[in-house]
């Protein structure tokens, strides 16, 4: 077997000179023969140039795949956010066309031209507030009444027309009669107010900027306790304790029930000291095509004290 040259032995320990990894022994007999051996020296940078080229060549591998992966994380990302955008529009589609639903039902309901509201709400000493209002051809009759186990007692009743600057009010326990007349009672003589309706916006039924606020800030979901048909229930989704509830009629889009938990506060006399706690409920009920003409009919007030 030949003996290595000392030329093939410093070959083959260069890489190891390069990446530094050579006894103190090999390295001063790499460093020695260097000095005196072209052939070697060309070796060496020949070996420091291809081992640059290789390093050079995994930095962009390893940066390539960097990028791809940086790339797939925000690719993952945008998908993650598109579909939970596409989630939210379907919902809040959804949401918007319940919305629009009730407030076309209700525009539609209210565009009777015969329309019976009653409103009724439990008070506190055991007597119920009941407020019917009759509305036939732009003229309308409401009349406030409180009913208990011993008698109904009617507060007023009120006599208006549709755009009229004049409304007559009745106060029967006093024989007395108010007539008012002016700009103010014929805006409230619009014939939106004239039938009292409940619906679900404020404003009115139409705007699309009050719809797309209420599809956005309202729950809406469906139930059928109490009356054995289904009608929407709506809270508002970011009341946390949902103190506030309305139940609105799939068929006519009008309200049913509006329910505030705890609102009503009763203390004992001269003290802080809750005596009673309770909901306040108002319940509404509809019909349609009932009203008579005599139902709106102005009375005669000859006999009533006029204000």
């Amino acid at each position: 077997m030949e003996k290595k040259s000392e030329c093939e032995i410093v070959q083959d320990l260069l890489i190891g000179y390069v990446d530094d990894v050579l006894n103190e022994t090999s390295k001063k007999l790499v460093e020695k023969h260097l000095t005196e051996c072209e052939i070697c020296q060309k070796k060496l940078e020949e070996l420091k140039t291809e081992v640059t080229e290789s390093e050079e060549n995994q930095k962009r591998e390893i940066d390539y795949l960097k990028k791809i992966r940086r790339k797939s994380k925000i690719k993952a990302v945008l998908m993650t956010i598109g579909i939970l955008i596409a989630i939210f529009v379907v919902w809040y589609l959804r949401q918007f066309v319940i919305v629009q639903t009730i407030a076309s039902k209700a525009e539609k309901s209210l565009q009777s031209n015969n329309f019976y509201k009653e409103t009724r709400q439990i008070l506190s000493d055991n007597k119920v507030s009941v407020e019917k209002t009759y509305y036939k051809d732009g003229k309308a009759k409401t009349v406030w009444e409180i009913y208990s186990d011993e008698e109904i007692e009617t507060n007023y009743i009120k006599y208006s027309s549709k755009d009229a600057e004049e409304s007559i009010t009745i106060i029967p326990s006093e024989n007395k009669v108010n007539i008012e007349t002016g700009e103010f009672v014929k805006i409230m003589n619009k014939e939106w107010n004239l039938k009292n309706a409940s619906y679900l916006y404020n404003g009115g039924i139409t705007g699309t900027i009050a719809k797309l606020g209420t599809a956005f800030r309202m729950s809406i979901h469906t139930d059928t306790r109490q009356i054995g048909r289904e009608y929407y229930v709506i809270t508002n989704r970011f009341e946390n304790d949902k103190m506030w509830e309305t139940w609105i009629d799939k068929d006519t889009g009008l309200t049913l029930k509006t329910i505030n938990r705890n609102s009503v506060r009763n203390f004992i006399e001269g003290t802080d000291i809750v005596k009673e706690e309770r909901d306040l409920i108002q319940e509404y009920q509809y019909k349609f095509d009932i009203v008579t003409d005599e139902d709106v009919k102005v009375p005669d007030l000859t006999n009533y004290e006029k204000e």
